[in-house]
C-alpha cells in the first residue's frame, strides 16, 4: 500500500444528550478533549445556526431541545450530522414525554447508544470508535 492509499482517520461527530446538565457537560468536554475536537452546545448549533466544523465535534444538549427544534422542520436527520448519539440515561425516567420520543427516534435510526451516567469514558469511546469505522475524514458534515 502506498503512502496515499492509507485510510484517513475520521474525527467523530458525536451528540451527547441527557437531562443531567452537569454530568452531560462534563462528559461532552472529556470526549471532545479525548478526540481533540470542539465541544459545541446544541443551542448554538440548532437555534443560533452555528456552522459545524468539518474536523469533527461533540455537541451536548437536552433531548427536549432536539425535540423542540424538530417540531419546526420535522425530525432531525441524525445520521446527517452525527456518527453517534450518546444518551446518558437516568434511572428515574418513566419513558414518556418529549425526551423519550426523541430518544426512540434516534434509537430507531441506529445512531443512539444509551449509557448510565457513571459508566467510564473508555466504554463510550469504544462505541464512538465503532461508529467511525469505515467513515473517512473526507465525508463532511451536513447541516441538521
Amino acid at each position: 500500500m502506498g503512502e496515499g492509499d492509507a485510510m484517513v482517520a475520521a474525527a467523530p461527530r458525536v451528540v451527547v444528550i441527557g437531562t443531567g446538565e452537569g454530568g452531560r457537560l462534563a462528559r461532552a468536554a472529556r470526549l471532545a478533549g479525548h478526540y481533540g475536537v470542539p465541544r459545541l452546545s446544541a443551542v448554538d448549533v440548532l437555534i443560533r445556526r452555528q456552522p459545524l466544523p468539518c474536523a469533527g465535534y461533540v455537541i451536548d444538549g437536552a433531548p427536549q431541545l432536539l425535540d423542540r427544534v424538530a417540531r419546526f422542520g420535522g425530525p432531525l436527520p441524525a445520521p446527517a450530522f452525527a456518527d453517534l448519539v450518546v444518551h446518558l440515561r437516568e434511572a428515574e425516567r418513566d419513558g414518556t414525554g418529549d425526551a423519550s420520543r426523541v430518544i426512540r427516534y434516534y434509537e430507531a435510526r441506529g445512531v443512539l447508544v444509551g449509557f448510565r451516567p457513571d459508566v467510564p469514558d473508555a466504554e463510550i469511546i469504544v462505541a464512538i470508535d465503532a461508529a467511525l469505522r469505515g467513515r473517512t475524514a473526507a465525508q463532511p458534515p451536513r447541516w441538521p
